[in-house]
């Protein structure tokens, strides 16, 4: 299944609802559309976990670069919607302490606020 990405802005907010797996080259795609929108001046994003099933560590790694690429420019990336594999992952791997979580996208707004 390859990785789909729809994209909306709620004001100052990019919300990227992501479905299929981040594994490879699918992790490659979304950081380079991280990329392309931090380059637009958008840095403040919200990554909907809730369409993606697995991530593999080539894709975890992609979604660090995801990561760097927004807070190098001052900005701030979260993640929403965390199914309880993906959650698992984040925790095993110690990664829910790189990046903030959120149960609903209401919450992820606030964090910007």
């Amino acid at each position: 299944m390859a990785l789909r990405i729809n994209e909306r802005n709620e004001g100052a907010v990019t919300i990227l609802e992501l479905a299929g797996k981040i594994t490879g080259a699918a992790g490659e795609t979304l950081a380079g559309r991280v990329e392309g929108l931090v380059g637009e001046g958008r840095r403040r994003l919200l990554l909907d976990l809730g369409g993606v099933p697995h991530i593999d560590s080539a894709g975890l790694g992609w979604l660090l670069s995801a990561r760097s690429t927004v807070t190098g420019a001052s900005g701030k990336i979260g993640l929403l919607h965390l199914n309880e594999r993906v959650e698992d992952l984040m925790v095993t791997t110690k990664l829910e302490m790189v990046f903030d979580s959120f149960a609903s996208e209401a919450d992820g707004m606030k964090s910007f606020a």
